[in-house]
């Protein structure tokens, strides 16, 4: 017998977004202080750059099409981080600063992630199955793997902060009237 979903969960939704948003940055400047040299230097030029094959999200859909994209970018981050999480275990393993506030960001991704299954099962009657690959430096050698992590968590601190925005000016289109945001991550 299936539970329903919580009645505040896309407060709950709201919340662990804004949780992450808040996290992001430290997260990303743990991450390259953790890689030494040359990121702690050329930061910029190491970790800006775009990564390619990323999900879209479209904050001015409907809340069906949002928590859709909401979910594969989430799923998209969550395998990715898994990644370079296992990266870091071998190659920063004493740094339990930087594997404390990746384990933080593992966790509430699959918070997120449950939250908005539940959401789109209960209230859309939709079940996601389509296969979502997130990052793999399996093959790439040790500078390679880490300026990949860095450029997923850049990319990352700025997508999370979108979402975040997106899901809170939901909040003010309920209460205080549309707004459309023409944003698009």
């Amino acid at each position: 017998m299936n539970r329903p979903c919580s009645s505040n969960l896309m407060t709950q939704v709201k919340n662990q977004l804004e949780q992450l948003n808040s996290s992001a940055n430290p997260l990303f400047v743990a991450y390259y202080t953790a890689q030494g040299e040359p990121f702690t230097k050329y930061v910029d030029r190491l970790c800006r750059k775009d990564l390619m094959s990323f999900p879209p999200f479209h904050a001015n859909s409907t809340e069906k099409d949002k928590l859709v994209e909401l979910y594969r970018v989430m799923a998209y981050f969550h395998l990715s981080l898994h990644d370079v999480m296992k990266c870091q275990k071998t190659l920063n393993p004493k740094d339990q600063n930087l594997h404390s506030k990746l384990n933080s960001t593992a966790d509430t991704f699959r918070g997120v992630l449950s939250n908005v299954l539940c959401r789109l099962c209960d209230n859309y009657n939709v079940r996601l199955t389509d296969m979502i690959n997130g990052l793999n430096t399996s093959e790439e050698d040790v500078f390679q793997k880490k300026r990949l992590g860095c450029q997923l968590l850049f990319k990352y601190k700025q997508v999370i902060a979108e979402l975040a925005q997106a899901f809170y000016a939901q909040d003010l289109k309920v209460c205080c009237g549309s707004r459309d945001l023409g944003s698009r991550i």
